[in-house]
């Protein structure tokens, strides 16, 4: 989806008390600039606080107990047939990721991830971990047991021999359901029809191997935070059109994506 260019926050435009919550919400990106600074590369460490602060006064920790418990990788970090999309640098680059493969550390709440990034068709492999932070599980009056947020640190490694390769490296935010019965963990994917949905969403920097210079880097499905005037839209993602040049062309369209065999699937599977 594109969007016309739009200006945001400002005293001319926005009338909300500079107090409201939509200036401290990471995914209100029109009004973050009221109380963050759009050149910032790094958000890993405001993106957990924020989170983790309303979810600690509704929720119960469960990270320590969830050591014996059976994380299914696949639906947690694997992309399968698809991919995530994301933004690098402040002109808002569209960079895309796939996951192939996760193995979870035998008794530890550590996973090594491996996979490819793309920018621009600049495909690099990478490989690195991913340690659980905490686990909180929502259990001040809702109605639906085994609901949970899971939040991580990760460092991914590019392959050092490719070309403009670097780390990524800030916060992993993931939504899952937790069966206390037979102790399995999955991906929650119950609201992902809603407007502003957002889900296994990395907030942090990529560093350059070779200038060590950093870069602002997010990505996820769907809804990205902490891109300030880059997304738009309201109930979906929008790309302001001064960043579509950036590789969003065709997203949003419908175009990369087709159906075989009744299923949808992306077009150029760009990964193998």
């Amino acid at each position: 989806m594109f969007a016309q260019e739009s200006k945001y926050c400002d005293a001319q435009w926005c009338s909300l008390p500079k107090n409201h919550e939509a200036h401290s919400d990471p995914y209100y990106n029109g009004h973050l600039c009221e109380n963050f600074d759009s050149k910032q590369a790094n958000f890993s460490a405001e993106y957990l606080r924020l989170q983790t602060e309303w979810l600690s006064k509704i929720a119960t920790d469960k990270t320590e107990q969830l050591v014996r418990y059976n994380f299914d990788t696949d639906s947690l970090f694997n992309t399968g047939e698809f991919q995530q999309n994301g933004i690098i640098g402040l002109d808002y680059k569209r960079i895309r990721f796939h996951i192939s493969d996760t193995k979870q550390k035998e008794g530890e709440l550590e996973f090594i991830i491996s996979g490819k990034s793309n920018v621009t068709g600049n495909i690099c492999d990478f490989k690195g971990s991913l340690k659980v932070l905490k686990v909180y599980e929502i259990t001040e009056n809702y109605d639906f047991p085994g609901q949970a947020t899971l939040f991580a640190e990760y460092e991914f490694f590019e392959d050092s021999t490719q070309n403009h390769v670097g780390i990524f490296k800030g916060t992993f935010e993931c939504s899952i359901v937790i069966d206390h019965e037979t102790k399995e963990i999955k991906l929650d994917e119950s609201f992902a029809i809603a407007d502003g949905y957002y889900n296994r969403t990395y907030v942090g920097i990529w560093e350059s191997y070779n200038s060590g210079k950093r870069k602002k880097c997010i990505w996820g499905d769907y809804r990205l935070p902490f891109t300030f005037d880059f997304d738009c839209g309201d109930g979906e993602m929008m790309v302001n059109l001064k960043y579509i040049k950036n590789g969003w062309e065709t997203f949003g369209d419908g175009s990369e994506y087709e159906y075989r065999i009744g299923k949808l699937r992306l077009k150029k599977q760009w990964w193998k």
